[in-house]
């Protein structure tokens, strides 16, 4: 079955991977996407097969569980909820600008908006990446500089074992930036109430800004050469640049990552090993937990990924 599951999605190990040049941080500007090739063979979408797909039986299934905490309350998100969290991103991203091969950093803990996040970029064909793990603002700042992001997504007060809140490190990060920057919104996952730092006109609340749209949103048609996913390695040090996995690259590094940590297709993978990959700016291991139809399940309770 679970063969089946991933009929497209078969990936090469990481270190094989075709790197697209990203641009110098003098000049942050994200590559041209090519037209659509008018002979290549459409690709499923990621976000279909992680979500669309089990709408027609498990629409009812838990995708995420995530523990309360302080005045958050838990959150139990089915798979039909996920869809609609995830199209409603997809639209406001799409209102705001972002566009097929856009770069969207996602600078939070592992949580259900970051999840969310992941899911609308690739909805739309957006370029992803990750910088939960970048704790050092400078670096930040060059990150953000050389992925030429447009939009960012962080939180306060959100979660996670944070010294100080990923707005906070945000604000000093764009602050350093300056003009080198292409960040025009930031989208800030904040309990109701909290008291955040904003920047009129860049900074919003994720949920005064996703909820008024539409709870539904077509996946992009994608092709395996479409950009998907920008990561920084952790181990390097320095001025590092980033590597860009193509679609067809990043489908089949979620079926590696599986494969490597579940051999057999039915064992559970504990939540310090999604969270240690999301800390390192790796997004496939998730994506590869929902596309397979299993719940992720955040530590408070004891419990752990698991089939239903």
């Amino acid at each position: 079955m679970i063969s089946r599951t991933y009929d497209n999605v078969f990936v090469l190990p990481a270190i094989h991977a075709r790197q697209h040049a990203t641009q110098p941080a003098d000049d942050a500007l994200s590559p041209p996407v090519d037209p659509l090739p008018q002979y290549a063979l459409p690709m499923l979408n990621v976000s279909a097969l992680c979500i669309d797909r089990h709408l027609g039986d498990h629409a009812d299934r838990a995708a995420i569980i995530w523990p309360g905490t302080g005045a958050r309350p838990e959150e139990r998100v089915s798979y039909q909820a996920l869809h609609e969290h995830v199209c409603r991103l997809a639209n406001a991203l799409l209102d705001q600008g972002v566009q097929r091969g856009d770069r969207v950093a996602i600078h939070m803990p592992l949580m259900m908006e970051s999840i969310v996040a992941v899911l609308a970029c690739i909805r739309i064909g957006a370029v992803h990446v990750v910088l939960a793990g970048v704790s050092d603002v400078p670096a930040l700042a060059e990150h953000l500089v050389q992925c030429g992001a447009v939009v960012v997504l962080t939180g306060h007060g959100t979660g996670g074992q944070e010294s100080a809140p990923s707005k906070s490190r945000l604000d000093s990060a764009l602050a350093i930036a300056g003009s080198r920057c292409r960040v025009q919104t930031v989208l800030v996952a904040a309990p109701a109430g909290a008291d955040v730092l904003m920047k009129p006109g860049r900074d919003h609340l994720y949920d005064a800004v996703v909820d008024w749209y539409e709870p539904d949103f077509p996946p992009a048609v994608m092709f395996a050469d479409d950009p998907l996913f920008l990561l920084y390695p952790s181990h390097r040090s320095g001025r590092q640049r980033g590597m860009t996995y193509t679609v067809g690259q990043y489908n089949r590094l979620a079926r590696y990552a599986m494969e490597m940590l579940a051999p057999r297709g039915n064992e559970e993978i504990p939540y310090s090993l999604l969270n240690m990959a999301w800390n390192a700016g790796q997004t496939a291991l998730v994506i590869s937990v929902l596309a397979k139809g299993s719940t992720i399940t955040a530590p408070g309770d004891g419990l752990q990924p698991q089939n239903t």
